[in-house]
């Protein structure tokens, strides 16, 4: 295996204040449309506290979720999730920006098959340290040329 191959790599992703934010945003945004559509009445406001009682879960959620996996200057990739191990290769689709990373990953199906399923990790900026974004971005960048 090359140097450049190796996972030498870990990177740890941490709760993220942005994406607890974003997602109650975003259903913050559906309850306030659904004002437009959906007439006041004892029944609709009962549909909008269930709304925003979702909306404080899924941002909790959102917020909590956290993850680590390995990778190389190349871009290879491994993950481990439920106990299954994934090995794969960040596609030249990824792309990141001053707030959010997004990470598209072609990961080996099967050892004995060359199908491939595509992987989407979205990692926010505070999620992870200031090294660890800059050689994200970098492996990003490398993949494109």
């Amino acid at each position: 295996m090359l140097s450049s191959n190796a996972l030498k790599y870990k990177i740890t992703v941490t709760p993220s204040y942005y994406a607890g934010v974003l997602i109650f945003l975003l259903y913050s945004l559906v309850i306030s449309l659904s004002f437009f559509v959906i007439p006041i009445s004892s029944i609709s406001i009962i549909f909008f506290l269930i709304l925003l009682f979702l909306a404080f879960i899924a941002a909790n959620k959102a917020y909590q979720q956290s993850f680590e996996f390995k990778l190389s200057e190349s871009g290879e990739v491994e993950r481990e999730v439920a106990g299954k191990v994934y090995h794969g290769k960040i596609s030249e689709d990824s792309f990141y920006n001053g707030f959010i990373l997004f990470l598209k990953f072609a990961v080996d199906r099967n050892i004995l098959s060359d199908k491939k399923d595509k992987q989407l990790m979205i990692i926010y900026k505070d999620a992870v340290t200031e090294e660890q974004y800059r050689l994200l971005a970098r492996v990003i960048n490398s993949r494109r040329d």
